[in-house]
């Protein structure tokens, strides 16, 4: 019989970080931003625990190695070819760049094809000493999903592996027998149609508490991933006990992005001579990877049994992902100082949570300049 469950869920909008006094932290260059991760089945990385997102559009090589550099994770798309990440693996090397949080994404729809990938990349590139895997698939519920993690786990037993997506705790303890990071969130990511076209998915918020809660009783770690509009939602998902965040379109209209940079004109309501003034505004195009598009480019069309769950985006133009990434730290470093955290990891033991029915003040939004 259906149930509807009486709690109410909640999102990212609908909360707020509540300051108070802690520590004696009187600066943001006091905050410790790197936090160590001890990782179920074996292993250890440090860093700032944001993530891009494994699409094609912002998990390509040049995001990837802006986020290495300034000590966050980042993951590369399930399409690039062994020589395409070997050489990568081998040019960052060169550069003096970190491989330690770099996870390579594979895909369940050939999964000894991609275990082969992987042991070419060990044999060729020497990938070994920090072998991070993520395991992508929009709806990781499905039987096959579990026996291709333990298939990876077996072919790589000291490799960090993240798998995902879920929407709910129950699965949790299961695929933590093998994995050690699961990617929690089903449809709120902003190029996700899966919401519209399914009806499935949780507010981000409720997830993040309901599968921190389970994955960290056995020494799992969870990312939550999507549903970031704003730098302070990656605040909210740490101060939430997300041990990573993984996001998408707050990179996806960078010069480091994929793709041109896309310009269209407008007709704006200013009148000079007679002639309403034509405002020039650049874009960068964006996509789901259950999107048309996606299907398209990398699976030959959409299958007759399929419905896109993605849509396609034109992002404004944001310039350098440089400026993101400060955003970003700056942000994280200046609500640590909010609420006493004295560090990253002590973010969600300093919180206070309180739940709002509006959280900005929108009043002046179109005006910006």
């Amino acid at each position: 019989m259906t149930q509807i469950l009486p709690e109410v869920y909640l999102d990212y909008s609908d909360i707020l970080i509540r300051p108070k006094m802690g520590i004696n932290l009187n600066s943001r260059r006091d905050v410790d931003l790197k936090r160590v991760f001890k990782f179920k089945h074996g292993g250890m990385r440090t860093g700032l625990g944001v993530f891009n997102a494994n699409m094609a559009t912002v998990g390509n090589f040049v995001v990837a190695k802006k986020l290495l550099a300034r000590g966050m994770f980042a993951t590369v798309h399930k399409h690039y070819s062994v020589d395409e990440i070997g050489e990568f693996l081998t040019n960052a090397a060169t550069e003096n760049i970190s491989l330690d949080n770099l996870f390579i994404t594979i895909g369940l729809r050939d999964i000894d094809g991609e275990i082969q990938k992987l042991k070419d990349l060990e044999l060729k590139y020497n990938w070994k000493n920090t072998r991070n895997i993520c395991i992508e698939a929009p709806n990781f519920y499905i039987p096959n999903a579990l026996g291709a993690l333990q298939r990876v786990r077996e072919a790589f037993p000291d490799a960090v592996i993240m798998v995902g997506n879920i929407a709910s705790p129950d699965i949790c303890l299961k695929l933590l027998d093998y994995a050690d990071i699961i990617k929690c969130g089903i449809g709120s990511g902003s190029a996700c149609l899966t919401r519209k076209q399914t009806g499935c998915g949780v507010p981000m918020v409720s997830l993040i508490l309901e599968c921190a809660d389970v994955a960290h009783s056995v020494g799992g770690h969870i990312c939550a991933d999507g549903g970031i509009v704003d730098v302070g939602d990656i605040c909210k998902a740490l101060c939430l006990n997300a041990d990573f965040v993984m996001a998408g379109g707050i990179f996806a209209g960078t010069d480091e992005a994929e793709g041109n940079i896309i310009e269209r004109n407008f007709e704006t309501p200013e009148i000079i001579d007679g002639v309403h003034v034509i405002e020039t505004k650049r874009f960068k195009r964006y996509y789901g990877m259950s999107s048309v598009y996606a299907n398209n480019k990398f699976a030959g069309g959409m299958a007759d049994y399929k419905t896109s769950e993605g849509r396609e985006l034109m992002i404004p133009y944001t310039g350098a992902i440089d400026n993101v990434l400060q955003d970003i730290t700056g942000g994280i470093a200046s609500c640590c100082t909010y609420i006493g955290a004295a560090s990253v990891k002590h973010m969600s033991k300093c919180a206070t949570i309180i739940h709002v029915h509006n959280q900005l003040n929108r009043v002046f939004e179109n005006y910006s300049v």
